[in-house]
Order: C-alpha cells, then structure tokens, then sequence
C-alpha cells in the first residue's frame, strides 16, 4: 500500500490501488472505516456504478437509503448499486474495520468522481 493514492475523510481513510493505470473502469480501494453509526456518519453517499465490499478485518453495518441495514463479518462480502445512498459503519463490537472495495462504472472518469467525493 507504499504506492497508494491516499485520502481521509470524517469516516474513512482510503488507500486507492493501482494508481498509475489510467481510464480503468475497476477501482480498488482499502479503506478503513471509524465511524459506529449512520447518524455519526451523517448524509448517505452516491456516485456513479457498482461496487463490493469485502470485510478484511473487524465487521461492518451497511446502511442504503432502500434497504435494512445489514452486518456484515469478516470474509463476508456485498454488492450494490452505488448509485443507491450508502455508508459503511463499524458494527456492535468493533472499534474500526478494514474492507477491500471495488467500484465499476462506465463513466471513465470514475476516479476523479470519487476523489471528488472528498472534497
């Protein structure tokens, strides 16, 4: 993760992988997350395409704007419409967790609407 492009945000600190390969329509990202709720996370966040989210470590509670919140355990993984108002919080135990997520789209300007994202 040396070559990573990083960010941090109120919620999570993002480590995008694979970098220097231009116009990809797959973005990987390690991302760890530290918020414990959705209401400490504050507004539900949108962008263009789909995504998956592997939980590396610790477990995470997923909150969509159409859907129960649902937990999920490390190893376990989720797909969904990334359009569709998401945030990814800790869940009941967990003081922080790591996930893989992958992001699709294809808009080719993907990476910068999601760089974008943080202000």
């Amino acid at each position: 993760m040396e070559t990573a492009a990083r960010a941090t945000t109120e919620n999570y600190d993002y480590h995008y992988l694979c970098t220097d390969l231009r116009q990809k329509r797959m973005i990987p990202i390690i991302t760890r997350i530290r918020k414990h709720s959705a209401k400490e996370f504050g507004d539900l966040v949108r962008h263009h395409g789909e995504e998956f989210i592997s939980v590396i470590e610790g477990a995470i509670e997923v909150h969509t704007e159409f859907y129960d919140p649902v937990r999920i355990e490390e190893g376990q993984g989720i797909y969904i419409d990334s359009t569709m108002g998401h945030a990814y919080v800790t869940a009941d135990g967990c003081d922080e967790a790591v996930v893989l997520g992958v992001c699709s789209s294809a808009d080719e300007g993907l990476m910068d609407s999601l760089i974008n994202l943080h202000g």
